[in-house]
């Protein structure tokens, strides 16, 4: 073994201490069987890009499998599938997913997932599709993928482990500082690609190499995406590869970065040709950001954030690319309704709310005239709708709804009830529909300051309601 085998070898055992039992068991297994196995992808590439012992911990774990027997009948499903099932049978603490069509598995231990692929090679039947694949080796393995800086390979077993496997020179392009593609097709044959050499780019602070640069934009500017999605209809990369790249990219520290950079590029054409990330929309997603950081929401950040970006599109457009992208019903259901809910809380809510008129002194204070909307009127018109939706209304309307938004988060959901069905049956009334009515007109004059202690409260209702007790 070489200096910087070892070397190499020693740092990413430490930086793997953790699931460094699991990743022995695989090399026993392999080497038992006369296999070869490969850590590959981010993990040697931050394994370089870092050089350090004291780096954060590796957790992107891809390993390849290379045997000289793949594809026979012994194997059909490829050594990388073997190999998990073996490590399952024999060791009940570690799950495996098989994924036989691509002739990969994914093992979990503990709080670490271990992605292990049979070396092998594919093509792409058509632009966009899922890529069929067939056994190979590692050199095949690496030259099937998307960067250079992805396609360093380190092997694990043998006399040499950690003997790297460069055959792109993708440590040079690492020294450099620039995300090269492989292959002149690369972006015809998957959209995604592209986002992910500006996510790569942006995350490591990268350039992309002026070649890349360029391969992207002929791609784009052949229609090559729009013809596909008129031919096909069912788009693998547009459905759920290029939904998941967005997610990677969406949940990145420098996610805004890499939507201006993508806009620049003119990759959001991918989605749809009427897509731009304007210097509003990012006002717009920075609120976003800031309203999900600052309540709990039921909702992924990531996928609020696309839902506003896609929310600029015209009704019927932006619908046909939630269905392409196979976003949640969920998800579909906010997207086809926001511009209709924005409609309708303006009629009643926008043109009449300021900020000032909802500051905290003059909430608590301050009569307000006949033209301001009634603290009721906020709650009783916010109150059917989900903090995503009232997220993504806010965001867009941040100095009219978004302050009625702001008010109803922060204290009128917050106000307790000065009376309950408790009380009204202490006060002789006989639980009915008639009670659901009373609390409720008790609440809205709560809200609106004109009953402020349970026994203002108990009073009105004796008052107001003589005949129900």
């Amino acid at each position: 073994m070489s200096v910087y085998s070892d070397m190499l070898y020693q740092q990413l055992v430490k930086r793997m201490a953790e699931v460094w039992p699991v990743l022995l068991l695989l090399m026993k297994e392999s080497e038992h069987r006369g296999w070869s196995l490969y850590l590959v992808g981010g993990a040697v590439r931050d394994l370089l890009l870092d050089g350090s012992e004291n780096s954060r911990p590796l957790t992107d774990i891809d390993l390849v499998v290379e045997s000289q027997e793949q594809g026979n009948a012994e194997s059909p499903v490829g050594a990388g599938v073997v190999l998990a099932e073996a490590i399952r049978a024999k060791y009940a603490e570690i799950e495996a997913q098989i994924y036989g069509q691509f002739q990969t598995a994914r093992l979990t231990w503990q709080s670490w997932q271990i992605d292990i692929a049979t070396a092998r090679t594919e093509f792409y039947p058509y632009p966009a599709a899922n890529p069929e694949v067939k056994p190979s080796d590692i050199r095949a393995d690496l030259y099937r993928r998307d960067f250079t800086i992805n396609a360093i390979a380190l092997k694990l077993t043998g006399s040499q482990p950690g003997q790297l496997l460069d055959i792109f020179a993708g440590q040079t392009d690492l020294q450099q500082r620039l995300v090269r593609v492989l292959h002149t097709d690369s972006f015809v044959d998957d959209p995604t690609r592209i986002f992910r050499a500006v996510r790569f780019a942006v995350r490591l602070g990268f350039s992309l190499e002026t070649q890349t640069e360029q391969l992207v934009r002929t791609a784009l500017e052949s229609g090559v995406y729009t013809k596909s999605r008129s031919t096909h209809e069912k788009v693998p990369a547009l459905q759920s590869r290029l939904r998941a790249e967005l997610e990677y990219l969406l949940e990145e520290p420098g996610w805004q970065q890499s939507l201006v950079c993508l806009d620049n590029l003119g990759a959001l054409a991918c989605l749809d040709d009427s897509l731009a990330i304007t210097p509003e929309l990012l006002r717009q997603l920075g609120r976003l950001d800031r309203w999900v950081r600052k309540f709990e929401v039921d909702q992924p950040r990531w996928l609020m954030l696309l839902e506003l970006i896609l929310a600029q599109l015209e009704p019927d457009r932006c619908d046909r690319v939630a269905d392409a992208l196979n976003l949640s019903a969920q998800s579909q259901h906010r997207l086809h309704n926001i511009h209709a809910w924005e409609s309708h809380l303006r009629s009643q809510l926008g043109a009449q709310t300021t900020q000032s008129a909802w500051s905290r002194s003059q909430v608590a204070h301050s009569q307000k005239s006949r033209s301001q909307v009634s603290r009721s009127q906020v709650y009783k018109s916010l109150r059917s709708h989900s903090r995503a939706e009232l997220f993504l209304i806010a965001s867009r309307h941040p100095h009219t709804l978004g302050t009625s938004i702001w008010l109803y988060l922060t204290q009128l959901v917050l106000i307790p009830p000065l009376i309950n069905g408790g009380t009204l049956k202490r006060l002789g009334y006989s639980p009915g529909p008639q009670f659901k009515e009373i609390l409720a007109d008790i609440h809205q004059q709560q809200l609106d300051g004109k009953l402020t202690t349970p026994k203002s409260a108990e009073q009105y209702v004796l008052a107001q309601y003589p005949g129900a007790s």
